[in-house]
């Protein structure tokens, strides 16, 4: 059995994480000025499980920082097994490294586990994801040689396609605007189907260029029948932020009156008559400012961390994401994520409901007792106390 190894910046002493999954806070998944950011992207090959990863050092450079890799078998493990193979390295500088493990299809699931701790302040921070047997990505994008490491793809440009295999590439368009998610305490939610109906499709191999022209998803699959492929979605170039007058209307639905959201997106590309409405909104220019910064920085951030096959804020994750802002703590269980607001005394619990179009999608348990919270915490933004 191949031996399975650890890699290092510094020396690192040899010690377990001993501290179950399930009892660490991972906020700073979610925080832009985290000083650690970790990414990863799987991809199951024919007999193998390939995962890349980023690890992004905001503040010093990566020198300053230790990390060890590890294997989980369950989120309640206390001590996992310390890896022992150094994984490759893709690209490096300073302060960000790509790198990318291989291992062989596992039996089971588990879960490969990143601590990195700063070796001056001793800080540390968990990362992890889930190496599934079933996981549905069969393939990839590239630009200019590089993997893609977004969920999304900008119209007009080229990219090329990759396929575990040699096997032919069908791909499904969709074009469909997907609503964005109802609030916590609705009745009735949106369901996705497992299988939707495209609107376009279209055959390459693999290593052929392929360029978007439409926004919305493009299904990459060896099957059509099958539950396996990959999916990105189609934007333009300024996302996950929004250019036009006309596109800034359809995040403020959360948080205008059915009149006013009317007005707004009446008013198209009109910016007096889009002013008009947030002004009266707001009720002071100054808080208009303050309000429209604030709301469409959360929209930006919910676009980065939830794109899936639809823009980031209409996802469950990214509307709480958009009103309540970063959780104050962030807890993960095999299928679950909670995530708790102090100020709002809230906690929301999302369910992993993953598709072929993405099988990170969560999906939030929605309760009437939200209702009071959401509502204050909606005044509160009208009142651009944000």
């Amino acid at each position: 059995m191949k031996r399975l190894l650890l890699f290092l910046y510094l020396v690192t002493p040899v010690f377990s994480f001993a501290q179950a999954l399930t009892s660490l806070n991972y906020r700073e998944w979610y925080n832009p000025d985290a000083e650690i950011a970790v990414a990863f992207n799987i991809v199951r090959l024919s007999d193998k499980i390939s995962v890349d990863f980023t690890i992004d050092a905001r503040q010093q450079p990566l020198s300053k920082y230790n990390i060890v890799w590890e294997r989980r078998d369950t989120y309640t493990q206390r001590d996992g097994t310390m890896l022992t193979e150094t994984p490759a390295t893709v690209s490096e500088t300073e302060k960000q490294k790509h790198g990318s493990w291989t291992f062989s299809t596992p039996a089971a699931t588990w879960l490969l586990v990143a601590r990195v701790t700063n070796t001056e302040s001793k800080t540390s921070w968990t990362y992890f994801c889930q190496i599934d047997l079933k996981y549905p990505h069969i393939g990839w994008l590239q630009k200019e040689g590089v993997k893609l490491r977004s969920k999304f793809i900008t119209l007009h440009n080229a990219y090329q396609v990759r396929m575990a295999d040699d096997a032919p590439v069908f791909v499904s368009a969709y074009f469909n605007d997907f609503n964005a998610a109802t609030p916590p305490f609705a009745e009735s939610v949106d369901r996705v189907d497992r299988f939707m109906f495209y609107d376009s499709t279209f055959r390459l191999s693999s290593g052929d260029t392929f360029t978007p022209s439409r926004p919305g998803v493009y299904l990459f699959q060896r099957d059509t029948n099958a539950a396996e492929g990959f999916a990105y979605l189609g934007v333009t170039d300024i996302y996950p932020k929004f250019a036009s007058i006309a596109n800034l209307a359809q995040p403020l639905l959360y948080v205008t009156t059915n009149e006013e959201f009317n007005e707004i997106n009446l008013a198209g590309n009109d910016k007096a008559k889009f002013d008009k409405v947030i002004l009266s909104m707001t009720g002071d220019r100054d808080r208009a400012k303050t309000f429209m910064r604030n709301y469409f920085r959360r929209v930006e951030l919910a676009n980065n961390y939830f794109t899936s096959y639809k823009q980031g804020w209409k996802t469950d994750k990214g509307m709480i994401y958009l009103i309540y802002g970063l959780p104050d703590e962030v807890s993960i269980n095999d299928g679950t994520e909670t995530w708790f607001y102090k100020t709002a005394r809230s906690r929301f619990t999302f369910v992993k409901r993953g598709s072929v179009y993405d099988p990170q999608n969560y999906v939030l348990l929605r309760n009437k007792r939200f209702a009071e919270s959401w509502f204050s915490t909606i005044d509160l933004w009208r009142k651009s106390r944000f």
